[in-house]
């Protein structure tokens, strides 16, 4: 499956904006993780910002949360679906 990002055009680190070292982060994952590529659910992070260092959103839950808030908005607004229909497709709602 073609993995893409609706928060995203640009292949660049989201968080610092290198296109060096670029991967593709699913932010919605486990049971959730087909839909987060279905939907586009996916962002650009550099290997620092990704899982090569601390500093890495599998390791920093503060910007694990950013992310899944920042994507949460951003899925609604790109569906022109509600709060609601997200928790609903995703389970959880990480914006209250």
């Amino acid at each position: 499956m073609n993995r893409f990002s609706i928060l995203q055009d640009a292949k660049e680190c989201y968080v610092c904006g290198t296109t060096q070292n670029i991967h593709i982060h699913e932010v919605f994952y486990g049971r959730n993780r087909q839909n987060s590529i279905k939907d586009g659910c996916c962002v650009y992070l550099c290997g620092k910002h990704h899982n090569l260092s601390n500093s890495g959103v599998h390791f920093d839950k503060k910007l694990d949360m950013m992310l899944k808030q920042q994507m949460e908005l951003c899925w609604c607004k790109y569906y022109n679906k509600t709060p609601e229909d997200f928790r609903k497709r995703y389970y959880c709602n990480y914006l209250d």
